[in-house]
């Protein structure tokens, strides 16, 4: 009987501060919980954070208190809280969900439809997976809208001026060029563009004029068709004409093409370039990478390549850097070519964007030139 009465207050010694604890626990998450029904979010999120810290990695209190600050609005908190909760327990749907949830109201529909998938995988008999479903796809549609109408045809003029440093042996020269274009719908999913494209180089003066369409010719895909004409050409192209286009795959892997015929005279050349760009489920990013190939009369086929990145820096710029190696022709004339580029793309107002890029070019046998371009377009 003694030894039953001690192993009996041993027990309770040992297990009443774990009662205790699970009963504080369960009282503190009834609170907050309370306090989540009534809208009470800043006293719901009091409550659990001092939970979290008494009992960190509990999943059950991480999925309670990523919901609080996703009812708050404060996305990038529940996240992060909810990616953790489902670290410690990846089976549980119930976090799974509020964080398909948490990703959808932040607008990064991408995520919230892969773990909707994750979701479905493995469970899909979810009760609440069609709905989270509808909604990511009414958002999506939603988005879509908004952005087509935010990117809708405007009319717009740009002005780009080039001011070059050019070195040809031993001498240096300053060049010149000044394009100016005009651009206007004229049907709800076509937009034609001029531009007059004057460039002095200490001496010879060539003006091209161009003329292009472009067309959206059904979801995710792009085509243009576009011809130039040099009046007395002496290193431009006497006429060319370009088409190409662009077919999205996935939201962020979009495959292009272009196709290029040019005639100088002398000698004519037919140019193709297949490629790929990639960008971030946010668009904050991008990767635009490009096969150059290039035939001209008599000299068979030559390669090169580009590639051109850009990042979001601020919600309103842009920077942007790139470089390139490929066969290019002048005067009739096909030389190896090698050029980078870094600047700026800044957002001045919804209606007014400014392009500032330094620009390095080196025609092997020919000449180096560094330019500065400054450009404007201003939508109507």
């Amino acid at each position: 009987m003694l030894q039953h009465s001690w192993f009996l207050a041993f027990s309770l010694a040992v297990l009443t501060p774990q009662f205790a604890a699970a009963q504080t626990a369960s009282n503190t998450i009834d609170l907050a919980t309370a306090a989540l029904d009534a809208g009470d979010y800043q006293t719901a999120a009091a409550h659990l954070e001092a939970e979290q810290r008494a009992r960190p990695g509990d999943p059950l209190t991480l999925r309670l208190l990523g919901t609080v600050y996703a009812y708050s609005r404060e996305y990038a908190k529940a996240i992060v809280v909810l990616q953790q909760a489902r670290s410690i327990a990846p089976a549980d749907q119930d976090i799974a969900l509020m964080l398909a949830r948490s990703y959808l109201w932040s607008g990064r529909h991408y995520e919230a439809d892969a773990t909707a998938q994750d979701i479905a995988n493995a469970d899909p008999e979810n009760t609440e997976l069609p709905q989270l479903r509808k909604a990511i796809e009414e958002a999506e549609a939603e988005a879509a809208k908004t952005k087509n109408a935010t990117l809708r045809p405007w009319t717009t003029v740009n002005v780009t001026q080039t001011l070059s440093d050019v070195v040809v042996g031993n001498q240096s020269n300053n060049w010149y060029q000044t394009i100016v274009g005009l651009s206007a719908p004229i049907a709800a999913v076509a937009v034609l563009s001029g531009a007059i494209d004057r460039e002095s180089r200490s001496g010879p003066v060539d003006t091209r004029f161009d003329l292009r369409a472009d067309m959206n010719v059904g979801d995710a895909r792009y085509a243009y068709v576009s011809v130039s004409a040099t009046p007395n050409a002496d290193f431009r192209e006497k006429w060319g004409v370009r088409a190409g286009g662009e077919v999205g795959v996935n939201k962020t892997f979009i495959v292009t093409a272009d196709l290029r015929y040019a005639d100088y005279g002398l000698s004519q050349i037919v140019a193709l370039e297949p490629g790929i760009r990639l960008h971030s489920a946010d668009d904050h990013l991008s990767l635009a990478i490009k096969s150059i190939n290039l035939w001209s009369n008599g000299e068979g086929l030559r390669s090169g390549w580009s590639v051109r990145g850009e990042a979001q820096a601020k919600k309103s710029v842009r920077i942007a850097a790139g470089g390139a190696t490929y066969p290019d022709t002048e005067a009739g004339i096909t030389r190896r070519t090698r050029a980078a580029f870094f600047g700026a793309i800044i957002d001045l107002s919804d209606r007014m964007t400014v392009r500032i890029l330094y620009e390095y070019e080196r025609r092997v046998q020919s000449y180096t030139r560094n330019g500065i371009v400054l450009a404007l377009s201003v939508r109507f």
